[in-house]
């Protein structure tokens, strides 16, 4: 009390010490947690064969390639091809640039879609190329701010589709720096795969990935590698992208790892230079009260009485 403002001088050093730790300590646990949303984004049960033909004889993936991951892969749950295109949607006065998927109604199922209204698209829609629409929130929103999309059309490439569902709002994933590329749904408009063989993107039978689900996570890396085997056989030896998340994960997880002990270090540093800064002050107390410690020394105190005393008051200032 008589020491006011190095009492408190040496109370903020530990302060500024505490901080850092639970500052570095907050970062990489929201690292963290952001790396596991990205991860469930994708699926951690669900793998993505992305085809990137490198030369004329690679065929690329087809259609068909997804029955045949769906006969041969073991514990497949559900697959999908899809095939993708940047176009503009239209729907009155409004417009939208969005990403059209062409997919199956397995589709839902390997992506774990979830409906706000209406209805997924259908085996009848597919069978007979149907020009119907599933649109993602954000683009529901942008084309029908006051009401039901619900029976509405929508023009995309020029060509008409009819709205007959909308998908549950999911959590968009940042677009740079992201850890894991997912796909933003809620920009996506999901259309039968065969109506895009008609003017949108006429590649009869031709798609852009396969997505597969397994039935549990510990399947997903041998199926993984068994649709990689199967693929680069059926499309001629194109190069293919598989992604895994189980396996981004686990090197995210070293990554991180690494980080954690950065940000300790430098936490365990700001804690040391706290310490040192009451070590100093304490010093300087004893140095001071060399009296008062004679004093009680000849009264009868003991050498351990002299030390808690310090101690108490160290501890007190921590």
């Amino acid at each position: 009390m008589l020491h006011k403002l190095r009492s408190g001088l040496s109370i903020l050093g530990v302060v500024f010490g505490v901080a850092a730790v639970v500052a570095m300590s907050s970062v990489g646990e929201g690292a963290r947690r952001e790396t596991l949303a990205q991860i469930e984004a994708l699926g951690i049960d669900t793998v993505t064969v992305r085809s990137r033909p490198t030369d004329e004889a690679a065929l690329g993936l087809r259609s068909q390639d997804a029955d045949s991951v769906r006969r041969v892969v073991p514990g497949v749950r559900a697959v999908a091809p899809v095939r993708l295109a940047e176009l503009e949607a239209d729907a009155g006065s409004r417009s939208a640039g969005v990403t059209v998927v062409g997919a199956t109604p397995s589709y839902r199922e390997a992506t774990r879609l979830d409906l706000a209204r209406g209805r997924f698209l259908a085996d009848l829609d597919v069978s007979d190329r149907k020009r119907v629409a599933v649109l993602g929130a954000s683009v529901a929103a942008r084309l029908f701010p006051l009401g039901s999309p619900l029976g509405e059309s929508v023009r995309l490439g020029g060509d008409w589709f009819q709205v007959v569902g909308v998908l549950e709002s999911r959590a968009s994933p940042r677009r740079r720096g992201a850890v894991v590329r997912a796909r933003d749904l809620n920009r996506c408009v999901i259309v039968p795969l065969p109506s895009l063989d008609h003017g949108l993107d006429a590649r009869e039978g031709g798609v852009d990935e396969i997505v597969f689900r397994v039935s549990t996570p510990e399947e997903v890396v041998p199926a993984a590698a068994v649709a990689r085997s199967l693929l680069h056989r059926a499309t001629g030896g194109a190069s293919l992208e598989v992604v895994v998340p189980r396996e981004i994960l686990r090197q995210r997880e070293r990554a991180q790892r690494v980080f954690n002990v950065v940000t300790g270090a430098v936490a365990a540093i700001s804690l040391l230079v706290g310490g040192i800064g009451i070590m100093n002050i304490m010093l300087a107390s004893v140095a001071e009260r060399t009296r008062e410690v004679g004093i009680r020394r000849a009264l009868g105190a003991r050498r351990r009485d002299v030390a808690a005393q310090f101690l108490v008051e160290s501890s007190l200032l921590t």
